[in-house]
């Protein structure tokens, strides 16, 4: 028996192995010799038991690197479990960069993608939405290329299919010329944030906030293209914590034990979070902003462990949601310490997208992984749901079949699909059994 846990520590199971395959022969072959069940893990950035199983869990650690990159058409064909840290560079080494990501960059690429990763920016999608093709080992050990011209749907399900179609075993991704990005940022008072927030949005390639619910202020944060020269990003090596990470752990271990402490921490961390912005970079106190790479502006090291939810709502409704999700919080969501994060994606046509044919936001609430979540997220859920939220899909929900019915249209399309690829199950765990109403 292998064990396996999460990046957050929340999900542990016990495996009968771990495969590895090292080239796509390898990974066909146990597919259509083994009876499973399979499950397939990329980094353990997801929340819910999407890895979990009793059978075998596969990894895609050894199928990594850049297939091809075509300046012209700015496609580049990676293989499945190529990190998003290691493809930002070999990406740039082509001339090519991502045109979004999200923050966590230790993800696999297939991953990401099959659990509908995004970033922010209210034209840009997720990073399912820049697949272009891809290759699918069936459970049977059969190989697919799937693309909007040959297997339709199956390419149309399963860019968020979170590998209960198949095995991705090669991604190719719509990519752009290598850019630079400027990061801007500051405290807004929580009044002038919601009166400029559709101006926020709408002038900035990337905005996204962090409200302490406790404070009065909130951290913005705004990423926008620029011709000036990058400065290198220097990593530190991994497992290094940083002074600020230690800091805010220590926080999070006296507030779990002295709760009444947590106002005052929420309204400190903000008031420590950069000087006042007013709503345009060039205005701001700070002055000129930092300019990196995009790969390198992107990311965001995460060394304190948490558990999160996240949902997405439709553009027009984020505003109320988070400001009715901050009041619940303050009065009856428990003792927390993260803030609330905010951020828009662009609509897609991926059946199971969070962003299936509407404009969204994403907001998200994070626990210390030492905390229980409980109250906390039942709460947030609720408010989420009133406004026809969609969780993501790696992020913490108690969703079950018949919700996610009402949420998708093309939800009963996925399930047949599903049901006629994989027939026997191999790629379904009891928690997709139950997602999914497989007896």
């Amino acid at each position: 028996m292998a064990r396996w846990t999460n990046w957050s520590g929340g999900v542990a199971t016990d495996l009968q192995g771990v495969f590895s395959p090292g080239d796509e022969i390898s990974l066909r072959h146990l597919l259509a010799t083994e009876e499973g069940p399979f499950r397939v893990a990329g980094a353990g950035h997801s929340f819910t038991p999407i890895c979990e199983t009793s059978g075998t869990l596969l990894t895609l650690d050894r199928l990594s690197g850049l297939v091809e990159a075509d300046a012209a058409t700015g496609r580049a064909r990676v293989k499945a479990g190529t990190s998003i840290r290691h493809l930002g560079g070999l990406l740039h080494a082509a001339g090519l960069g991502l045109v979004n990501q999200g923050d966590i960059d230790r993800q696999t690429i297939a991953g990401a993608v099959g659990t509908g990763t995004h970033g922010t920016g209210a034209e840009l999608g997720s990073l399912s939405a820049a697949v272009h093709s891809f290759r699918l080992v069936t459970a049977d050990g059969e190989t697919l290329d799937c693309s909007e011209e040959t297997h339709g749907d199956l390419f149309q399900a399963g860019r968020v299919s979170m590998g209960t179609l198949g095995v991705m075993s090669e991604i190719e991704l719509q990519c752009r010329p290598r850019y630079a990005l400027e990061e801007q940022g500051g405290r807004m008072a929580v009044a002038d944030l919601f009166a400029s927030l559709t101006q926020l949005i709408s002038s900035n390639r990337h905005f996204e906030f962090f409200w302490f619910p406790f404070a009065e202020e909130v951290l913005v944060k705004t990423l926008n293209e620029v011709a000036a020269t990058p400065k290198a990003r220097r990593r530190p090596p991994d497992g290094t914590v940083s002074e600020g990470d230690k800091a805010f752990r220590r926080l999070c271990e006296i507030s779990r034990v002295a709760p009444f402490l947590r106002e005052f921490f929420q309204r400190r961390m903000t008031m420590q979070g950069g000087d006042r912005y007013t709503g345009h970079g060039e205005d701001s106190e700070s002055g000129t902003g930092r300019v990196r790479w995009s790969h390198d502006a992107f990311p965001s090291d995460r060394n304190v462990r948490f558990n999160e939810m996240e949902y997405a709502v439709p553009a027009a409704m984020g505003a109320d949601c988070v400001q009715e999700l901050a009041a619940y919080m303050r009065q009856d969501g428990g003792n927390f310490l993260f803030p609330i994060e905010y951020r828009t994606v662009a609509a897609d046509d991926i059946w199971l997208s969070p962003f299936y044919q509407r404009d969204s936001v994403t907001i998200s609430v994070h626990q210390y992984h030492k905390q229980s979540y409980g109250k906390l997220f039942a709460g947030a859920e609720a408010i989420f749901r009133r406004y026809g939220g969609r969780p993501h899909w790696g992020k913490l929900h108690t969703l079950t079949a018949r919700d996610f019915e009402g949420l998708y249209p093309r939800w009963s399309d996925f399930v047949s699909l599903r049901s006629q690829i994989d027939p026997k199950g191999k790629l379904l765990s009891p928690y997709f059994r139950e997602i999914f109403g497989v007896v």
